[in-house]
């Protein structure tokens, strides 16, 4: 006999990524109707970037996953910053914030193993 799935009502992954197409789909409304200037993407597009990041960790299940989201987030701001010349940064001197992105990614997963690690030999970590 096999063994009885558990139904789940609600996954993050799901529910994240409904949340963003409510958002892009309200976004989308907005523009149609003049409530929103049509060029409003060319400046906000990095925000649905920042919002994937988001999404990918809320449903992450593993250490990889985890550090994956975690950069998509990181880079997405960098995205938004290079957009928006947020502290005088463009795309010609921003560049090395990629790096910083995925070294945040990496060190995010190398800590989640370190956790996983910790749980399943019954440590407890403080």
């Amino acid at each position: 006999m096999e063994p009885k799935k558990q139904v789940t009502w609600w996954r993050q992954d799901q529910f994240g990524w409904g949340l963003f197409l409510i958002a892009v789909g309200t976004w989308i409304l907005l523009v149609m109707n003049g409530v929103l200037p049509e060029r409003s993407w060319a400046t906000w597009w990095p925000f649905a970037v920042v919002a994937m990041g988001v999404m990918a960790i809320l449903g992450a299940r593993d250490g990889k996953s985890l550090g994956s989201g975690v950069t998509t987030f990181a880079i997405g701001w960098w995205l938004a910053a290079a957009v928006h010349h947020w502290y005088g940064l463009t795309w010609k001197n921003s560049w090395p914030l990629v790096l910083v992105a995925t070294g945040l990614g990496a060190i995010t997963e190398w800590a989640a193993s370190l956790v996983t690690a910790r749980k399943k030999e019954g440590d407890h970590v403080c």
